[in-house]
């Protein structure tokens, strides 16, 4: 097994300054999230910050995380491996360089990460010092997080769309229609069978279609359970979209009272206008009372 360190003892990390200013610079980190947030033009949109401040949101590096999760996983996830990957690997490299010889070079981290990041280790390369193993240690937990995350984008990109759900419904609906009247059936033959032998007095008969009457029960009973299940999923779903159709209409009807509204006061106003200008003229100017008479 060939070591990071090389053939040399380890070193105290702690005590080398040199070390802790190198590790230093990823403060320099904290730069990224704040360059994507402003990338992503959240905090530069008006929509963004009125309808946040309506419904308390605040608009941080987690919901700018978030919003990549759902419009880009696949970049996302592409991009925080590559960046942890290189990370570690520079980070272990300089907790490894110290030790004698020099030999924990940067091609060996960067072999060796993505090793364990992806949970393999085939132990051709492994870390000498104790910061050295607990940096690997770090880098399996954020491969295990990792991996949960993919899972999860996989698991949602392979989920059924509306359509294809509500195909998929129907033919379930189908054919637990056809297995119900199947198991009926059984039932019936099963207790004919029973009552018949029943009848004859055979014991041996009698217990053998018994046995077979109770498990056609417990069948139909588990198709039509099975069956009642999926029409309240099926009866949910079209209940939220009737739901969504009512209230679509309603903000229609809404809409369009608001404009005949508009239009009514628009032609009342036209007509007193012209009221205004008929009496104007009917009068004429000298019969008008002033302001200042009216006034006393």
């Amino acid at each position: 097994t060939q070591r990071c360190y090389g053939s040399g003892g380890g070193w105290g990390f702690l005590s080398q300054g040199e070390a802790l200013l190198s590790l230093a610079m990823l403060l320099r980190l904290y730069l990224v999230p704040r360059a994507v947030l402003l990338r992503s033009g959240v905090l530069l949109n008006a929509s963004y910050r009125s309808i946040g401040a309506l419904n308390q949101v605040r608009f941080r590096h987690w919901f700018v995380a978030k919003l990549y999760m759902n419009t880009h996983p696949g970049r996302l996830l592409l991009c925080l491996t590559l960046g942890l990957w290189l990370t570690t690997a520079w980070v272990l490299s300089v907790a490894e360089r110290q030790g004698v010889n020099a030999t924990g070079q940067l091609s060996d981290t960067l072999w060796l990460i993505p090793i364990t990041f992806l949970t393999i280790g085939y132990g051709d390369v492994v870390p000498g010092t104790m910061w050295g193993k607990i940096i690997c240690l770090c880098t399996g937990v954020m491969g295990v997080c990792c991996t949960a995350l993919l899972v999860a984008v996989v698991a949602r990109k392979l989920e059924f769309n509306k359509a294809e759900k509500h195909v998929h419904n129907f033919m379930m609906d189908i054919q637990y229609a056809k297995e119900m009247k199947e198991s009926a059936a059984r039932v019936l033959q099963e207790a004919w069978m029973f009552y018949k032998h029943t009848c004859r007095k055979d014991s041996g008969a009698t217990r053998r279609h018994q046995c077979r009457l109770l498990a056609a029960i417990n069948r139909f009973r588990q198709v039509r359970m099975k069956h009642r299940k999926l029409r309240e999923q099926v009866n949910s779903m079209v209940d939220i979209s009737k739901m969504h159709m009512i209230l679509c209409d309603l903000q229609l009807g809404v809409s369009s009272s608001h404009q005949a509204l508009e239009k009514r006061i628009d032609a009342l106003a036209g007509k007193l206008d012209t009221l205004t200008d008929l009496l104007s003229t009917a009068l004429g100017p000298q019969q008008l009372p002033e302001p200042s008479q009216e006034a006393t």
